[in-house]
């Protein structure tokens, strides 16, 4: 038996959509075991309840789940200042996190579809806090919905980026090589599906930002890009008002009660993050050739297309 939390009823209709059923999450766990086993440059966690989102996000394609948790390690390895949180009790940790930047609201999209993920641009000193450290607590709480959240693995991520509070100084932390980088991870290391992605408060300085991100996603992705501006009416068309946070006039939460139940949770995970150090890939020992990160990443000028579901 897998050692993975049971599912409510609508999401194991949901799930089923997807290829789930308990005898094959049992094999498909028990065979991505297996192959990690025989990765000699691979050091990855193999907790049920985690190797399950992979094979979730993935529609139980082994391959692509297997793709996936060695980019997921690999990225990590080479880049800890973004995608490897190990020290959630830092007080720099703490301080982006109370700032309310970025909120999974607590009811998903018509109470049981997928969840809503809200990032706040510009609430946060520029010359406080680097991108780099911001995108930690990110990647962290990411990580997390791995373990907790059934709703963004089986049904996917809603995300709203609100710009009103964003300045230069913000714009001017996300370089291409950034950029390049959290494309390259959200598409192909994590196995949260992205369903659309909603961009409201747009203000001078994120139409070059987005014209350069756009490029370097999937034509799918591209396709589930909305730009709203200021028409608050254009979103609630597709997320309706009361699915909100109250400070937006919703009810699904207020700011200061999601940040204190992200508190709560980075407490609960404090030791999980310890122990995630010890994960993470040595390319010295990877079989064959060695990952070409310039290539991957698209260094040399010419956007890699990533294929994502």
């Amino acid at each position: 038996m897998a050692n993975v939390r049971p599912l409510s009823e609508d999401l194991q209709k949901a799930a089923a959509q997807i290829g789930e059923t308990p005898t094959r999450l049992a094999e498909d766990l028990a065979a991505l075991k297996e192959w990690i086993k025989q990765q000699p440059h691979l050091r990855a966690n193999t907790d049920d309840q985690f190797l399950a989102a992979f094979l979730r996000g993935c529609k139980y394609s082994l391959e692509r789940a297997k793709g996936k948790i060695d980019k997921f390690f690999t990225l990590r390895s080479k880049y800890p200042e973004i995608f490897a949180p190990k020290d959630v009790d830092d007080p720099k940790f703490r301080e982006i996190n109370r700032a309310g930047i970025f909120l999974y609201l607590p009811t998903p999209l018509h109470d049981n579809g997928p969840r809503i993920a809200l990032m706040r641009s510009g609430v946060y000193p520029a010359d406080k806090y680097t991108v780099e450290e911001t995108l930690q607590v990110a990647h962290a709480m990411q990580e997390i919905q791995f373990y907790y959240d059934d709703y963004a693995i089986i049904n996917g991520i809603i995300f709203i980026g609100d710009f009103q509070k964003a300045t230069m100084s913000h714009f001017v932390q996300m370089t291409p090589s950034i950029m390049k980088k959290m494309t390259v991870y959200d598409e192909e290391a994590v196995p949260l599906r992205p369903k659309a992605s909603h961009f409201i408060n747009t203000v001078r300085g994120f139409e070059p930002i987005f014209n350069m991100i756009k490029p370097m996603m999937s034509p799918k992705q591209q396709s589930r890009l909305f730009v709203h501006g200021s028409k608050m009416e254009l979103l609630t068309k597709e997320i309706p008002l009361k699915y909100l946070p109250k400070e937006y006039g919703g009810e699904n939460g207020s700011i200061p009660e999601i940040v204190e139940e992200w508190d709560k949770k980075f407490d609960e995970y404090r030791d999980y993050f310890k122990r995630s150090a010890a994960y993470g890939t040595d390319e010295k020992l990877r079989p064959g050739k060695a990952i070409d990160f310039d290539s991957l990443l698209g260094i040399d000028g010419s956007f890699r297309k990533l294929n994502v579901d």
